[in-house]
């Protein structure tokens, strides 16, 4: 079921005891990114509960198709949507994502336990045209959340999550175990990764998009206001102790 990709010893089997994953994965991945402008007020609102410094008032909507990815072999590829943040923690210049969806059931458990990701189950539709174009939609148990077209146009402006000339890297999550005993958390850390990553010079373009309104997935009350839209591919995209930067930061509770 993992493929070539075998768990560590101790690492987590199935059954009878979480976790049940394997550590190592890898796929290529093509993402369209779209960068916003949100009410930086929004956002703190959402981060409230972290220690992370929030850069600016840009939040990217990264549209990720992952085809072959080793998490996902039974479904042949696996699709996330993250809405990302730029942030500072410490000496770090990297992001977090305040909202994450995921189409497969092992990333979302493996994103959740092992690194505090945001992520929730998702249906999706991501078709690339010959023309250079990307469409489609995602879903969460039934109720549409955003549907896209992105068309290429060399001509459209290319604005990046930040001005600096690197980008930031990585990411980092507040990681939380609930209490089982009462509502409330049993223990909290920061943990943070970096993963190889290699972009190609993104394509940029025009993006026809609209998010739609709901009360359990409130992306769109963020009212973003488009500043660019780009896609992008990298053949190299990949996870475990071999490949990435891993980091448990600092233990907030108890």
């Amino acid at each position: 079921m993992f493929g070539d990709y075998k768990m560590h010893e101790n690492s987590g089997v199935n059954p009878p005891y979480s976790p049940a994953y394997p550590v190592e994965w890898e796929c290529p991945l093509r993402t369209l990114e779209v960068v916003t402008r949100v009410d930086p007020g929004k956002v703190r609102t959402l981060l409230a509960d972290t220690p992370f410094e929030l850069v600016n008032d840009r939040v990217a909507f990264r549209f990720m198709l992952s085809p072959g990815n080793t998490l996902a072999v039974h479904a042949g590829e696996m699709f996330d949507l993250m809405v990302t943040v730029p942030v500072r923690y410490e000496d770090l210049f990297t992001q977090t994502h305040i909202f994450m969806y995921c189409s497969d059931p092992m990333g979302i458990a493996a994103g959740r336990e092992l690194f505090g990701y945001t992520k929730k189950d998702t249906a999706y539709a991501f078709e690339e045209g010959a023309d250079g174009s990307v469409a489609g939609w995602v879903r969460r148990r039934g109720v549409l959340l955003v549907d896209f077209r992105f068309t290429p146009d060399p001509d459209a402006p290319l604005v990046m999550l930040t001005d600096e000339a690197e980008q930031p890297g990585g990411e980092i999550h507040v990681r939380r175990l609930p209490d089982p005993s009462k509502l409330g958390i049993a223990y909290a850390d920061v943990v943070y990764r970096r993963t190889p990553l290699k972009y190609s010079a993104p394509v940029r373009g025009k993006i026809d998009w609209q998010l739609h309104a709901s009360a359990f997935d409130p992306i769109a009350a963020l009212e973003p206001e488009v500043l660019s839209a780009h896609f992008m591919t990298s053949e190299v995209y990949g996870g475990g102790f071999a490949v990435e930067d891993r980091r448990l930061l600092k233990r907030l509770y108890p």
